[in-house]
């Protein structure tokens, strides 16, 4: 069982680096991946336009406080208890 504190902290790390990434991606002027390989391969997602690669960007930096906000409400139980963490109490 863990501490409802920590998985909030865990999960607040983890929504921020993916907001974070989202930011980058929807910043971007042009494809990361154009004309790389991996093993004489072409890397995955190098046939992407800008477009979809900022969209891309703009759905993480979207989800990342929606699945935050999920998550807390989880910690602090407002779903019930929930198996294998220990709600937040005042």
């Amino acid at each position: 069982m863990i501490d409802g504190r920590l998985f909030l902290l865990i999960t607040t790390l983890i929504c921020v680096g993916a907001f974070l990434n989202g930011l980058r991606f929807a910043t971007k002027s042009e494809n990361p991946w154009a004309g790389k390989k991996l093993f004489g391969n072409n890397v995955g997602g190098s046939e992407l336009s800008i477009a979809q690669i900022r969209r891309i960007g703009l759905l993480q930096m979207i989800a990342a406080p929606i699945f935050l906000l999920l998550f807390a409400a989880l910690c602090f139980g407002l779903f019930g208890p929930v198996d294998g963490i220990q709600t937040i109490r005042f």
